[in-house]
């Protein structure tokens, strides 16, 4: 065989390739949503902090989770992270999962790295899609956080309560254990956290991987589905557990983090006490708004360390101060919560008690990981529990 011959046969099985592998990229791009493979990198905001562009990475044309934005919507769903369903597909968050079970369009109006601040934005923002009713989910384990965050934005300065409003927390009993500041963490700019940094330096292996996980779908399908569960499973669970504080419990397949969850908690913090307060006055605003007030739930996602305590406690697992601490506030600080959305008229679901029971009753809600977002099961459960609250009001 000549040398010409062998040449163009090495020609055509590279352009086979070149083509198969063409088709495979066009067929995983059709048959997945872009935002199930691309990671997004939101864009700042002077109102939100940050946002995603519209139409970016398989979002629709206001940057949220959607196939579209276009036409009515019979309800709009607002928070965070634990809203916009982190961590797996856009079919199995709550909000599409809750449209399904109506068989009526749900608007996920969710993006990680929200908070009361941005809820009380989108609530305003939401009246633009006419929906009968509007679920706002807050999550406690960084909503008190991201409040206080919120507001060192020039639009939001205003919200920092006065010296005396301190006083209205005082029905919140503390707990025992003593605050220090070593558990206090720097604040971060939410974009900084959600974002993938694949475009920082490192070696040229990284810098290829990088390229094709934002590009490739192909690329990015095998890597979620292969390469990054036996990551998560070897050397990311094991770096999780040497975390201080964190633990794992035989027979429940996640990683429980306390002393992370305590601190977006701890009452004795003062940017947590802060953070309550601002999100309480949100509330109140939510309450001025000229928007009928049977038409907004509120729920409260509940943390992993809540919804699996009683679970452990069956186990007679033996939990740290820390864990005990960061359930008693995650508890008062709802009940309080709670007490001041009556006050405003609107009405409250607790989501906590179906997810406490599957956790009991032995199913997995979270990830293997420390991830603290509920995985498709768990999502399920709110969405069920929104389907009976609302299906006859629709």
């Amino acid at each position: 065989m000549g040398s010409g011959t062998r040449l163009t046969n090495l020609f055509l099985v590279a352009l086979s390739l070149v083509v198969a592998l063409g088709l495979c990229e066009l067929a995983a791009r059709i048959i997945h949503p872009a935002s199930d493979i691309f990671p997004s990198n939101p864009a700042i905001d002077p109102i939100l902090g940050h946002r995603l562009l519209p139409y970016q990475s398989g979002h629709d044309g206001r940057g949220f989770r959607n196939e579209t934005s276009q036409g009515d919507f019979t309800v709009v769903c607002i928070g965070d992270s634990q809203v916009y369903g982190a961590g797996i597909a856009r079919g199995y968050a709550f909000p599409q999962q809750l449209s399904r079970l109506l068989h009526q369009p749900v608007y996920n109006m969710g993006l990680g790295g929200y908070g009361p601040v941005q809820y009380y934005q989108l609530l305003q923002e939401s009246q633009q899609l006419n929906a009968k009713k509007t679920v706002m989910a807050f999550f406690l384990g960084n909503d008190l956080l991201d409040a206080y965050a919120a507001v060192r934005q020039d639009h939001w300065h205003g919200l920092r309560p006065g010296p005396t409003a301190a006083g209205q927390l005082s029905a919140i009993p503390l707990c025992a254990r003593p605050y220090s500041q070593s558990d206090s963490r720097e604040l971060q700019y939410a974009p900084d956290i959600i974002t993938f940094k694949l475009k920082a330096g490192g070696s040229w292996v990284w810098k290829v991987h990088s390229w094709l996980r934002l590009h490739s779908a192909l690329y990015a399908l095998q890597y979620e589905g292969m390469v990054k569960p036996l990551i998560q499973m070897t050397l990311e669970r094991k770096q999780h557990l040497e975390i201080p504080g964190a633990f794992s419990v035989p027979g429940v397949d996640t990683i429980f983090m306390p002393n992370t969850n305590l601190r977006g908690l701890d009452l004795r913090a003062e940017d947590v006490r802060t953070g309550l307060l601002i999100t309480r006055k949100i509330i109140d605003m939510m309450g001025d708004l000229k928007i009928p007030k049977k038409d907004l739930l509120v729920i409260i996602i509940p943390t992993k360390e809540n919804v699996y305590y009683r679970s452990l406690r069956d186990r007679n697992a033996v939990l740290p101060d820390e864990y005990e601490c960061a359930v008693h506030y995650e508890r008062e600080i709802g009940r309080w919560l709670q007490q001041i959305v009556a006050q405003n008229g609107f009405t409250f679901l607790d989501v906590f008690p179906p997810l406490e029971e599957a956790a009991r009753q032995g199913n997995l809600l979270y990830h293997s990981s420390s991830d603290a977002h509920l995985n498709a099961r768990g999502n399920r459960l709110v969405a069920e529990a929104l389907y009976q609250a609302l299906r006859d009001q629709l």
